[in-house]
C-alpha cells in the first residue's frame, strides 16, 4: 500500500536503479492513473446514487401532492381568485371579497381576454408549477380547457381541466383514452347500423308508396276507357 518492499525501500527508487529511469516513469505514470480512475469511478458512484436519491425524493413528494385533495383545493382557490381579479379588472367592477369570491366565481364565463390578463400574473404561473402542470401543456391552456369549444370556461371546467393536466402521463390514462375510443367506435358503428336500417326501412316504405300510386293512376286510367 505504500509502494515499497520488504526493507521499506520505495519501489521508484528500486526501479530506477535495476531497470533506469524510463520504467520509474512508467511506473509512476500508471501509478497516478489508476489512482485517479478509481477516484473518479468512486466519485461518479457517489454522485450517481446522490442524484437517484434526490430524483427518487422529488417522485415521493411529487405524488404526495398529487394525492392530496387539501392542497389542491387550497391552490384552485388561489387561482380562482388571480382569475377573478382580472375579470374585475376587465369589467371595471370593484374587487370582490373573499366570502363571496366562490359564489360570484360560478356565474362568471371567463374570456380568453380576461384569461390571458390573469396569465400574464407571476402567481398564476406559479401556482400552475405548484400543481405540477407542465409548461408545455400551460401554452395552449384555454383551449385545452375549453372542450365544448364556446370560447368561454367557466370554473366547474377550469377546476376539472387543471386536475386532469396535474402530474406526468400515466399508463392508466393512455388505457382509459384507449377504451374510451372504442367505446366510441362501438357506440357509431351501432348508430351507422341502426341508421342503416331505418333508411331500408324507409326505403320499403317509399316503393310501397309509388307502387301504390302507380296502381291507382292505373286503375283511374283505366275506368276512364
Amino acid at each position: 500500500g505504500e509502494c515499497s518492499d520488504k526493507q521499506g525501500r520505495p519501489i521508484f527508487a528500486l526501479a530506477s536503479s535495476e531497470y533506469g529511469f524510463v520504467y520509474a516513469v512508467a511506473y509512476c505514470v500508471v501509478n497516478v492513473f489508476m489512482l485517479f480512475g478509481l477516484f473518479n469511478v468512486i466519485v461518479a458512484i457517489f454522485v450517481e446514487n446522490v442524484l437517484a436519491g434526490a430524483k427518487t425524493n422529488d417522485q415521493l413528494m411529487k405524488r404526495q401532492r398529487l394525492r392530496d385533495d387539501s392542497y389542491f383545493a387550497g391552490k384552485m382557490a388561489e387561482l380562482v381568485a388571480v382569475v377573478m381579479n382580472a375579470h374585475d379588472i376587465a369589467q371595471g367592477e370593484p374587487h370582490c371579497p373573499a366570502d363571496k369570491l366562490i359564489e360570484k366565481a360560478a356565474e362568471v364565463e371567463i374570456t380568453p381576454e380576461i384569461f390571458d390578463t390573469a396569465r400574464q400574473s407571476d402567481g398564476f404561473n406559479e401556482i400552475l408549477r405548484d400543481l405540477d402542470v407542465a409548461d408545455a401543456d400551460a401554452e395552449n391552456l384555454f383551449e385545452t380547457l375549453d372542450v365544448d369549444g364556446s370560447g368561454t370556461i367557466d370554473i366547474e371546467e377550469l377546476c376539472e381541466g387543471i386536475a386532469k393536466l396535474r402530474g406526468d402521463a400515466r399508463r392508466s390514462d393512455v388505457v382509459a383514452i384507449n377504451f374510451l375510443i372504442q367505446r366510441m367506435y362501438a357506440d357509431f358503428r351501432g348508430y351507422c347500423q341502426a341508421t342503416l336500417i331505418k333508411l331500408q326501412d324507409h326505403d320499403e316504405v317509399l316503393r310501397s308508396v309509388g307502387r301504390a300510386l302507380s296502381v291507382n293512376m292505373s286503375g283511374g286510367g283505366t275506368s276512364q276507357n
